[in-house]
């Protein structure tokens, strides 16, 4: 008899948000966690959570103790072109999106998951190896807490939720397929900025550089940019004047005057993208960026770890209650799963940070004065639909029409860039 019917490895976002559901389900689960401290957390996150994931949210009772302990709510990111800014309509339809920095987040996950009756917690345990059966399947994992002890778990399924440098996808030799990224990252908190730009939250599309402005928990103020790389040299030379003139150049952007920088810069200089199968082998499926890790400007990852978590327990929980064959389920998670390939793949064509095409600009351009252009691109940027909500023919002669039209009076014109108090 296996010790535990799932054995999860990584408990961040993810991996409780699957031992949760598990347990819900009346599973045994093992929750391996390589990390002693109940409040290690991931730093390297925007923890934006887009709107297409609030339906999982509420349903696994997730939504209300994120916004108790102080989440902030988004009800839709206004988005800065040169064309003039696009404004979701409180019409549209489209969830809203929700904020809480991961020193928050992950200890709230794992205290909710090691709560879960049938859910065994395991911090301070690391994997070292895989159990396999006779024909490659993986059947459980070894782990190791400290430097001698040794433990065996085994298991009709093993989830890895390690993140992209999961140790489970590399024991099980996983291929992994890289692509670049030509853009690099980094954010910081703020007391007391004041927005400036419309919305509860702004985007920059600015050429081919990318910023960010959102509220976050304990009434911070997260802004973050996104330069194409051949700006690295300025940032490293200089970080903070850098970042500072790069804000400071920003149409509509927030004001820092007065404004108190709460943390250090956050951020990476190189973020490539990697996809794995997220069901690679017989008895294994791998969730979050251990199966996708994909472009961060879109703020993709947390939303893409909770749906991951939730389709593969929606697709093997009742299977491995009832004894029954996996191969079945862990296909109907794939399938699923595709959902984030699709995004993905548009995904790493951005990343590219090369000008926008005729097309992106056709449409950003008739969504400015097209309240219907405006909602799908709404709806598309919040994951809350499949691509072909906004790419699909239909659209993009309405693009094409749209953003050749004489704009609608009363539409909010694109503001000339502020006088910065450096070189943009």
């Amino acid at each position: 008899m296996d010790d535990y019917d799932v054995i999860i490895v990584g408990a961040s976002i993810a991996g409780c948000t699957a031992a949760t559901a598990y347990g819900r389900a009346g599973l045994r689960v093992a929750l391996v966690e390589r990390h002693r401290s109940p409040q290690a957390h991931k730093t390297l996150c925007g923890h934006f959570v887009l709107g297409g994931t609030h339906d999982v949210l509420q349903r696994l009772d997730f939504w209300q103790p994120l916004v108790t302990h102080g989440a902030a709510v988004t009800s839709g990111l206004s988005m800065w072109t040169e064309h003039g800014w696009i404004v979701p309509r409180p019409d549209s339809a489209v969830p809203p999106a929700i904020s809480l920095r991961r020193s928050k987040l992950d200890p709230l996950l794992r205290e909710i998951a090691a709560a879960t009756p049938g859910v065994d917690l395991m911090p301070g345990h690391r994997v070292v190896d895989l159990l396999q059966d006779h024909a490659g399947g993986v059947r459980g994992v070894v782990t190791a807490n400290g430097e001698a002890e040794r433990t065996e778990l085994r298991a009709r399924l093993v989830v890895g939720a390690d993140g992209h440098h999961s140790a489970v996808a590399r024991l099980a030799e996983v291929p992994e397929d890289h692509a670049p990224n030509e853009r690099f990252l980094f954010w910081t908190y703020y007391e007391g900025a004041t927005m400036n730009g419309p919305g509860d939250g702004q985007v920059w599309r600015v050429g081919r550089d990318v910023a960010v402005c959102i509220r976050v928990d304990d009434g911070l103020t997260q802004v973050g940019v996104f330069p194409a790389k051949d700006r690295l040299p300025e940032f490293t030379t200089e970080r903070q004047g850098a970042f500072d003139r790069f804000v400071g150049c920003l149409p509509d952007g927030p004001s820092l005057v007065g404004a108190r920088q709460v943390s250090n810069l956050i951020g990476t200089t190189d973020y490539p993208c990697i996809r794995r199968d997220p069901t690679p082998r017989p008895g294994l499926a791998l969730i979050g960026d251990a199966a996708t890790a994909s472009d961060p400007v879109p703020a993709v990852g947390c939303g893409w770890a909770f749906r991951s978590a939730t389709w593969l327990t929606d697709a093997t929980a009742e299977p491995l209650a009832q004894g029954r064959d996996l191969h079945r389920a862990l296909r109907d998670y794939r399938q699923a799963h595709r959902f984030i390939d699709t995004y993905d793949a548009l995904g790493r064509r951005e990343a590219l940070a090369r000008p926008p095409s005729s097309l992106q600009r056709a449409i950003r351009t008739a969504a400015v004065s097209d309240p219907d252009i405006s909602r799908r691109l709404t709806a598309f940027a919040m994951r809350a639909a499949p691509p072909s909500v906004l790419l699909n023919p239909k659209v993009m002669i309405q693009a094409a029409v749209g953003s050749r039209a004489p704009k609608l009076r009363g539409r909010r014109p694109a503001a000339p860039a502020r006088q910065p108090t450096g070189p943009c």
